[in-house]
């Protein structure tokens, strides 16, 4: 399994110089044969994505189109990892007690070491996402410092090892400003990505077992957790909510408030309370494993329905267009695997993909 999730990157999308003016027999009244623009030294001077600022259909002045190659990346998704560190987090897993000293502890047994393992351990998501994955870790509390107990990673491919480094052995503590933590990432960590094509869906996971507090105050505050998780839908980050703690009533209630904020109606405001560190597991699998899916992102975009004038082949073997188990185009700038092609390209650690399109229908950026 831990070749499953693997960035495809740098696949090569070679343009048919096919035009509008292709009869139906596949010849074309121009200059229109395939070029390989992979090959500097191929093709038209109009350099490696033939001449620019032609739009698709276009003709130069030899009658050839504005012919182009194309990449595709995997879309990456942003996931955010918003862990609790206050000392009730050194409660054994699972129990409903928590420790009434001021010292926190550690160890695989307790909630903080479940998570740490289901994060960070040999099969942990983290560990085996990482290179489709941009995670990022904030850990919160009041010990040394308030609301961010230290020094947050920034969402990155490849990141593991950064955040294991940055994940302690044991929770830093005190308590629990979980409103003034997430109100820090959601206008810190996810800025400036609405331009990038690549960009996957963003997204926070909440881990808390403690009832929110501040910086200021050790007593219940829930109100700036709501503020916050507004300020999220806001920003269209979904956010999800993983209670780690045995208890019931108005904390429950709270959490469950944050779960239905975070990820609105469509998300159904499912709030995750899974009571062994194998649940804990499977519904990080869940959440973190379901946001690696087969989009590939262009890097220019296609005229929207002549998609189908294109060709998708999938470890050489072609695949259709606008079918079930075939691929699609979601928006302009987007190809996306679905049914048993999507399952191929999730289960092999070396798939290659390639398209061509007719110039006529796509347009490099």
């Amino acid at each position: 399994m831990s070749g499953r999730f693997v960035v495809v990157a740098g696949v090569c999308l070679l343009l048919a110089g096919a035009c509008s003016g292709d009869d139906e027999s596949g010849g074309s009244s121009g200059a229109g044969s395939d070029v390989d623009f992979g090959n500097p030294s191929a093709g038209t001077s109009g350099g490696m994505f033939g001449p620019s600022n032609v739009a698709p259909g276009a003709q130069g002045a030899s009658g050839a189109c504005a012919e182009g190659s194309a990449r595709t990346s995997r879309v990456k998704p942003r996931v955010v990892l918003v862990v609790d560190g206050s000392c009730s987090m050194s409660t054994n897993y699972p129990s409903s007690g928590g420790p009434s000293a001021t010292v926190c502890s550690g160890g695989g047994g307790t909630r903080w070491g479940a998570l740490r393992e289901a994060l960070l351990g040999g099969n942990g998501v983290v560990t085996r996402l990482e290179p489709a994955v941009e995670f990022g870790l904030v850990i919160f509390g009041t010990q040394p410092q308030c609301p961010l107990a230290s020094t947050p990673i920034d969402p990155a491919l490849n990141n593991a090892a950064a955040i294991g480094a940055a994940f302690p052995q044991t929770p830093p503590g005190l308590y629990t400003p979980t409103g003034a933590a997430l109100d820090w990432v959601y206008n810190n960590m996810f800025t400036g990505t609405t331009l990038d094509f690549d960009q996957g869906p963003q997204i926070v996971i909440l881990a808390t077992d403690g009832e929110p507090n501040s910086c200021g105050d050790a007593n219940t505050n829930y109100q700036p957790s709501i503020d916050a998780a507004n300020v999220g839908a806001l920003a269209d980050v979904t956010t999800y909510v993983i209670s780690l703690a045995a208890s019931s009533g108005e904390f429950h209630d709270h959490l469950q408030q944050l779960a239905t904020l975070g990820t609105g109606p469509a998300g159904g405001g499912t709030l995750y309370e899974p009571t062994t560190p194998e649940a804990l597991a499977a519904d990080l699998e869940l959440l973190i494993g379901g946001a690696v899916g087969c989009d590939l992102a262009l890097n220019g975009w296609v005229r929207e329905g002549g998609e189908c004038q294109g060709s998708v082949t999938l470890n050489g073997r072609a695949i259709p267009c606008n079918d079930p188990n075939g691929w699609e185009l979601p928006d302009e700038r987007h190809i996306r695997l679905v049914g048993s092609s999507c399952d191929e390209l999730m289960a092999s650690s070396d798939a290659a993909l390639d398209a061509k399109f007719p110039c006529s229908v796509f347009t490099p950026d």
